[in-house]
């Protein structure tokens, strides 16, 4: 076993990533598409124009792509695609009394001066939401940063193995992703992420402010304001003194939590009862997922009926409850754990807001109770909960202005050490 020491932390690990290469097993790949040809639909309601979706995946919806499945849909391409554009690892980390086997993406750069970017998602994405961002690695113009892209899957997600214990929550995850990072040589780093990726990021800044440099959120969600500590921003709160647009985006925060949450409160009470359904039955899995993806990005976007049906293969893959259980571990003490304490100054936050995701706060609530330095803050006219899916251009331009102005206006030495990293 060997000891790894940084100024910022230690910690043990007993491996080094090992290169991984996705393929399923015959028989189980055989199950599925036997599950799949004898799929029983149910049939649905008919639905006034624009109610389709009310409640849930619609029958003709369905129909389609389970028809995509049987007859058009090659597992087998997919995978050699997805072991031919992602340079894939695992990597035995110790956390506490557990030992979780790691899976990530990590593509490096060729520039001299490329960082380290770790990109974290959440549910219902996964590793390969980091598809578009890997021409960060090599971005077009010579000018532009350059990076170092780390994707890890999250604990009990697709092809990382779960937690064997209750009480794994996010500042476990972080400290996982922070040990991967140091692994890597990366003893100081930026982050990238949305949905619970945006928390693990929070509580890698809120623990790590020497290595977390600094975090970029497509996801944003606050306490309210303390009457103690931030009297005026509560009073704004009260008086409701938010612009139209951000009452838009209020509003369709609470849209969301009253009417579309339902998987939250089922996930976080019982995640290996309703886990049970989803993994035993393909199409299941595709209707619960399918569900959220709709009602997650602009009402023009078309999602793609392959990439549905991969989303759901890697789900099924994990044979794991734990994309439920994050929800039962952590909806109660997110608060405490991670949005009840403010990142310090040391790290530089970048915030882009898409007007169809379901988190938002406004700057200035973000400011007086989580972050004390955003140094960029955008809010879109377009895009919704997945941007590097839906509207890649729009984030990486994010991404780079965010950096830049890391660069320019931040404190040199800190940038200094997260070059020497990238050179690690």
């Amino acid at each position: 076993m060997t000891a790894v020491t940084s100024p910022f932390a230690t910690f043990k690990f007993m491996a080094t990533p090992k290169p991984y290469t996705l393929d399923v097993p015959s028989d189980f790949l055989d199950w599925i598409n036997n599950r799949v040809k004898t799929a029983h639909l149910v049939s649905d309601l008919e639905h006034a124009p624009g109610d389709e979706w009310r409640d849930g995946t619609p029958t003709a919806v369905m129909e389609d792509l389970v028809e995509y499945w049987k007859t058009s849909y090659d597992w087998r391409s997919v995978e050699k695609n997805i072991n031919d554009k992602f340079p894939m690892f695992t990597l035995d980390v110790e956390e506490g009394d557990e030992t979780i086997k790691l899976h990530f993406v990590h593509k490096r750069s060729e520039r001299p001066d490329a960082v380290p970017l770790l990109f974290a998602h959440g549910w219902p994405g996964n590793f390969l939401e980091v598809e578009n961002l890997l021409q960060l690695t090599n971005p077009a113009d010579p000018k532009a940063q350059a990076y170092h892209i780390v994707a890890p899957s999250l604990p009990g997600f697709t092809l990382s193995s779960s937690p064997k214990k209750p009480g794994f929550i996010l500042p476990n995850i972080a400290r996982i992703y922070h040990k991967l990072m140091l692994t890597l040589g990366y003893h100081h780093y930026l982050g990238q992420g949305g949905d619970w990726g945006s928390f693990v990021l929070r509580s890698m800044a809120l623990q790590f402010p020497d290595a977390c440099i600094g975090i970029h959120l497509n996801f944003i969600l606050c306490l309210p304001p303390s009457p103690l500590r931030n009297p005026l921003t509560l009073l704004y709160l009260i008086l409701r003194w938010f612009t139209p647009d951000q009452k838009e985006r209020l509003k369709r925060m609470q849209w969301w939590f009253k009417h579309e949450s339902g998987y939250t409160g089922i996930q976080g009470t019982k995640p290996q009862s309703v886990s049970y359904g989803l993994l035993d039955s393909p199409v299941g899995m595709l209707a619960w997922i399918r569900e959220k993806l709709q009602g997650l990005v602009e009402p023009d976007y078309v999602w793609d009926k392959e990439r549905c049906i991969t989303f759901t293969m890697l789900y099924l893959i994990s044979g794991s409850a734990g994309h439920a259980r994050i929800y039962k571990e952590n909806v109660a003490t997110v608060g405490e754990t991670v949005m009840s304490q403010k990142i310090s100054s040391s790290v530089a936050v970048g915030v882009s807001c898409f007007p169809k995701d379901v988190a938002y706060v406004p700057r200035w609530w973000a400011e007086a109770n989580s972050i004390s330095n955003i140094v960029f803050w955008k809010e879109h006219a377009k895009g919704g909960h997945f941007p590097s899916v839906e509207v890649p251009d729009m984030l990486i331009a994010d991404i780079q202005e965010w950096v830049e102005v890391m660069r320019s206006k931040g404190d040199p030495t800190r940038w200094e050490c997260l070059l020497n990293a990238g050179r690690a």
